[in-house]
């Protein structure tokens, strides 16, 4: 039964027979489609250019069409008539279906016509679970067949996107204050690293999303015309192999892989530049050639290796020179190599196939990810490493200085909330009139109830205004016992403030000792006296235990 197609009708009915090597103009797809066709056993082109009179070179590029189109296959070599060719089952149907032989004739591409004769599998595999949805997944924007006839978009933006970011770069190197000339050929580290730049200690501060920003960040003018030239003379055909969905992908697993890798082993420089994703560009070109080899005319697939060849050691050379980070190129190359084989297969291979390669493919930047957590462990690469001990050391350090100014910074308050009050509970050095008050450390008040208590003022009065100071005296001695209770945590402080409040506890004593001393009706006996210079001796003995500083 005829099945629509995009408005087509393919029905089983055979065209017309093929038409036979009648020679006019270059020869097309289409054409040579059709000789083919014609032909009993073998095609060699070869033979045909020289029976029919024209280049044998013009018929390279339709050959190759109709090769990556999937409709003519390589058959074997034969000595003095090179290689043979011989229409494969899609060719064949091409070739004997009238609406696409009436295509063919319009010069459509070859990739159209494989596209149609691909469709019913497509269109009406909703119902059966066939291979539908997947197969939706292999078209990028426009479809496989128009992508010959799109111009490049992906290369012009990216290659604009670094352009713009470096013209970023040179202006705020001007506003910084930079000459022009440093701002458009080395730029400042500074600069480089606020605007994408990535450097170890990033990484450790959780910035990992500079992987990808480092990759449009270039330090210099000649840093970015080297890369962007290089973008621009293999990007445009990556592009038209891969598609635009798959040059992205290519693209920016790349830059992260070559970022990753030369992280991992060279944590201290920093980090900028796309070359990284432009060596997987590059290896993706290798591992299509590897993949569509023997689709090629030998002599093409040849010469195609030759020079991605060339391009390859010309790279490799490059990488070794100073300031340049061969570990990124590597690391992007043998991303951008893995991710071209996964899209490879997700795009040709089985149905089990292509499910993993879809799994892998999107793991792939976590695979790069995770290689270069491992390297940052610290028991990790010996560069990590030492990064490692520097930041213990400097966090040591820091710590250190803020314990050490805690430390000031809690004697100081210390200082004031009881510093006044030591000094009033300290009193002076005097000499008493007998040996048991002999050099102690008296106050006022004190001074004032001894000559009370010795008899040297016997008014009422005087007894009771030294009652009150001494009351006063031991309140202060209190406050002070409970100002230095419990430890603070800081080990210098604690250790002040147990001698300062044994010192308060000693005088609040001897306070109390004597207020019983001027409580008392009858003169003092000896051994109260005795009690209570002893617990002033020990008060002074504590004093003298007492540093504030």
């Amino acid at each position: 039964m005829p099945i629509s197609v995009k408005g087509l009708e393919l029905s089983s009915a055979p065209a017309a027979p093929p038409v036979g090597p009648v020679v006019s103009g270059p020869p097309t797809a289409a054409s040579v489609l059709f000789w083919i066709a014609a032909s009993e056993g073998l095609w060699f082109p070869s033979r045909f250019a020289a029976e029919n009179g024209i280049s044998r070179d013009s018929l390279d590029d339709p050959l190759t069409d109709l090769r990556l189109a999937g409709l003519i296959t390589t058959a074997d070599w034969v000595r003095g008539l090179g290689q043979g060719y011989t229409l494969t089952p899609t060719g064949k149907t091409a070739t004997t279906t009238a609406a696409l032989v009436e295509l063919l004739k319009q010069n459509r591409s070859a990739a159209y016509i494989a596209t149609l004769i691909a469709a019913p599998d497509r269109n009406t595999s909703s119902s059966a679970g066939s291979r539908g949805n997947e197969d939706e997944d292999e078209r990028d924007d426009g479809g496989e067949a128009d992508r010959a006839l799109r111009p490049p978009l992906v290369i012009p933006v990216l290659l604009m996107a670094n352009a713009l970011w470096f013209f970023i770069c040179t202006v705020w190197g001007i506003r910084w204050g930079l000459p022009l000339s440093r701002s458009l050929w080395s730029g400042h580290t500074e600069i480089l690293h606020r605007l994408g730049a990535v450097t170890g200690l990033d990484l450790i501060h959780g910035e990992w999303w500079r992987l990808i920003t480092c990759c449009f960040v270039h330090i210099g003018a000649l840093h970015l015309i080297l890369n962007m030239f290089a973008l621009a003379m293999m990007g445009p055909l990556a592009e038209l192999l891969w598609g635009r969905r798959r040059l992205l992908i290519i693209y920016f697993v790349s830059g992260l892989g070559g970022s990753a890798l030369a992280m991992a082993l060279r944590p201290e420089a920093l980090l900028a530049g796309a070359s990284g994703a432009i060596w997987g560009i590059q290896m993706s070109l290798f591992a299509w050639l590897f993949t569509f080899r023997r689709q090629l005319p030998p002599h093409i697939a040849a010469d195609w290796f030759r020079r991605l060849t060339i391009v390859f050691l010309l790279n490799a050379g490059g990488s070794f020179l100073p300031n340049v980070s061969w570990e990124g190129h590597l690391g992007g190359g043998l991303a951008g190599f893995a991710a071209a084989g996964l899209l490879n297969v997700v795009r040709f291979g089985d149905r089990p196939r292509r499910l993993m390669a879809r799994v892998l493919l999107v793991l792939l930047p976590f695979f790069c990810l995770a290689g270069l957590a491992s390297a940052m462990d610290v028991r990790g690469v010996p560069k990590w490493r030492q990064i490692h001990q520097r930041l213990a050391t400097d966090r040591a350090v820091r710590e250190a200085f803020e314990q050490q100014n805690r430390v000031r910074a809690a004697l100081d308050e210390f200082e004031v909330a009881v510093g006044s009050r030591l000094i009033t509970l300290a009193g002076r050095t005097t000499t008493g009139r007998t040996t048991r008050d002999a050099l102690i450390n008296v106050t006022p008040g004190e001074l004032n109830a001894l000559l009370v208590l010795q008899g040297h003022t016997r008014a009422p009065a005087s007894r009771e205004r030294s009652q009150e100071r001494i009351k006063a005296l031991k309140k202060t001695a209190e406050e002070v016992a409970e100002l230095t209770t419990g430890p603070t945590g800081v080990t210098a402080l604690d250790q002040s403030r147990e001698r300062v409040h044994r010192f308060a506890l000693a005088r609040a004593k001897s306070f109390e000792l004597l207020l019983g001393l001027l409580d008392s009706p009858a003169p003092p006996t000896g051994a109260a006296w005795a009690a209570w210079h002893a617990s002033r001796l020990d008060a002074d003995r504590l004093w003298e235990e007492t540093k504030i500083r």
